[in-house]
């Protein structure tokens, strides 16, 4: 899940050209870190977020096949699910709302950009992938 909103954000710096455009000013703006919504996931899934610590190395971007992503992705997935449910981008059926995500963090600011609508919908696909195998 750890890796859901790090392709998001990966879509979204991809989109963003030399100049501040509307989507990155969004993106920056609407990308807020909830300090209480994290400490109250941790507090609740505590053992599984120290599994994944201890157990699975840090992803390294030169290194992609260090994260055993099929065993280490379904350890933070109850915690990942808590993440995106306070942050309301969680849907009834645990699926990832990327509706929500493009009006209330990007203010659909990003939906007219050529660039984000081009990397969005491949990394949308992946997310997707890891999202399922976490669940």
């Amino acid at each position: 899940m750890t890796r859901v909103l790090m392709l998001l954000i990966a879509a979204a710096t991809a989109s963003f050209a030399a100049v501040q455009s509307p989507c990155k000013i969004a993106f920056w703006a609407g990308t807020p870190f909830n300090m209480t919504a994290y400490t109250t996931c941790y507090q609740q899934h505590q053992t599984e977020y120290e599994k994944f610590i201890a157990s699975c190395p840090a992803i390294n971007a030169t290194l992609p096949t260090v994260n055993d992503a099929a065993r280490c992705d379904p350890i933070l997935s109850n915690f990942s699910k808590c993440l995106l449910q306070s942050a309301k981008l969680l849907k009834p059926d645990n699926t990832f709302d990327d509706v929500a995500y493009q009006s209330i963090y990007l203010k659909n600011k990003c939906s007219t950009d050529p660039n984000f609508s081009k990397v969005y919908s491949k990394c949308k696909t992946a997310t997707i992938k890891i999202f399922e195998r976490e669940s």
